[in-house]
């Protein structure tokens, strides 16, 4: 056997392709860290008003708070599903009225998401994306120079700002703009592309 065919028979070998794994590259090469905050893109700037809500001890004070939704961080998370960690960010101003005044100071919050890359019939990709619960959701409050019966209240109020936060996101990912986004019709495209 001729070295030339040799050489023709290894590019050919290394040409073939296991369904498996073409199906496992293309999910890889059509699902990346960029197309997802693409799909996410929208959430960014969307306005976000809490309250005002009673609190604090016989709810003598009241919390109100409002914000803006920042822009998701993405990060693939290895093993052998096309997953991704998300945080989106929330950046609030708070303001806690209490025996008259006003005691106003920032708070950050993370919701955290787990999206995966699923395949769906007929020939679809569909980027799953289970709703946050409260426990998905970080609270940071920066509390400098605050009494501690403010402190208080905000501390009772922190379990609501939480299940707040993550009903609004659980709304935002189900809006017919990003739902849309999350599905790729794989068919569709490709008999477009034949047009």
């Amino acid at each position: 056997m001729s070295a030339d065919h040799e050489s023709k028979r290894d590019a050919r070998a290394s040409a073939d392709y296991s369904y498996e794994a073409f199906g496992r590259e293309f999910f890889e090469q059509s699902v990346t860290r960029e197309r997802v905050e693409n799909a996410l893109s929208n959430l960014a700037g969307n306005a976000i008003d809490f309250g005002p809500r009673k609190a604090g001890p016989a709810g003598l004070a009241s919390i109100s708070a409002t914000g803006e939704v920042g822009a998701p961080r993405v990060e693939r998370v290895p093993g052998k599903r096309v997953r991704f960690a998300v945080t989106i960010p929330i950046r609030l101003q708070l303001v806690v009225r209490l025996a008259g005044h006003d005691h106003r100071f920032d708070g950050e919050l993370g919701a955290h998401l787990t999206l995966t890359a699923m395949a769906r019939a007929p020939l679809k990709i569909f980027i799953d994306v289970p709703a946050p619960t409260e426990k998905d959701v970080d609270v940071d409050v920066e509390a400098q120079g605050l009494r501690a019966s403010v402190l208080d209240v905000v501390a009772d109020v922190d379990g609501e700002l939480r299940r707040f936060v993550a009903r609004h996101i659980g709304r935002e990912i189900e809006k017919p703009k990003i739902r849309d986004m999350r599905e790729i019709d794989v068919a569709a495209r490709l008999h477009k592309d034949r047009g």
